[in-house]
């Protein structure tokens, strides 16, 4: 299925798709580092917006992109408003009196903003090149800059089987529907997401045992060299195109030293 997806997505002629994974894993990893690390408003800001544009420019649909940011915006706005009550010195308005005062202070609001808007940057710098990269250009660029061979083995052993393991919750949880003959309470829908949960697990403990002898079988060791993925040279025209994005994130750096 996500094999077929990025087929998909790759037949489109969009500016992205025709710059080498390893450039652009390495380029929108750095822009999500700077994204984190900036301490301007503004800076993280021009890189939120710089991320939305470049989605765009993937003439995908945009629901997508609205579900992923849906759960972090939620944790951005949280962390935003415990600043803001939590953060400072200089009250800017009293929102309670009784029974308990809740004060909002001026400096917590800057810096609840300036968090929410750089975990909303970093994230979808990185929705961006989920959805712009097939997983494993991502895993194989990470694998030549030597991170951890047995991290990057397990990280993809999860993408892969990730859309089996969602297949059999979604099973079990119709099973289980399907034999439930009236509506159930908060409390039991809890217990049978837990139930649900704990399954799960456990086949996928028991499907990856059965994996991994299958590998072994088959002449697997953890201590032998993978094949190379990549054969050919970055491309000059690839570096050129990510030279021409980087200046929007030096722009923002320059806006984050200057601000």
């Amino acid at each position: 299925m996500e094999l077929g997806f990025f087929q998909t997505i790759e037949e489109k002629d969009a500016f992205l798709f025709r710059i080498d994974g390893r450039v652009k894993t390495v380029f929108l990893l750095v822009c999500v580092v700077l994204a984190a690390l900036v301490q301007s408003i503004v800076a993280a800001a021009i890189l939120w917006a710089f991320a939305v544009v470049l989605y765009g420019t993937l003439k995908m649909p945009w629901r997508p992109l609205v579900l992923r940011l849906i759960m972090p915006f939620s944790i951005a706005w949280l962390v935003f408003l415990s600043v803001i009550f939590t953060h400072g010195q200089t009250v800017w308005f009293v929102l309670l009196r009784h029974p308990f005062t809740l004060i909002a202070y001026q400096e917590g609001f800057g810096l609840g903003l300036l968090m929410m808007t750089r975990i909303m940057a970093a994230v979808s710098l990185a929705a961006l090149l989920a959805f712009s990269t097939p997983m494993t250009e991502i895993l194989e660029t990470l694998r030549e800059l030597h991170l951890p061979r047995m991290m990057i083995d397990i990280a993809e052993l999860m993408a892969r089987y990730l859309a089996l393991l969602e297949d059999t919750s979604s099973r079990m949880h119709r099973a289980q529907h399907s034999r439930t003959v009236r509506r159930l309470t908060w409390l039991e829908q809890i217990q049978n997401a837990g139930a649900i949960a704990g399954r799960v697990l456990l086949e996928s403990f028991e499907r990856g045992m059965r994996v991994y002898g299958a590998m072994a079988s088959r002449g697997y060791r953890e201590d032998q060299k993978p094949v190379p993925y990549y054969t050919e040279r970055v491309s000059a025209l690839s570096l050129q195109k990510c030279a021409a994005l980087a200046i929007v994130p030096v722009v923002s750096l320059v806006l984050n030293f200057l601000l």
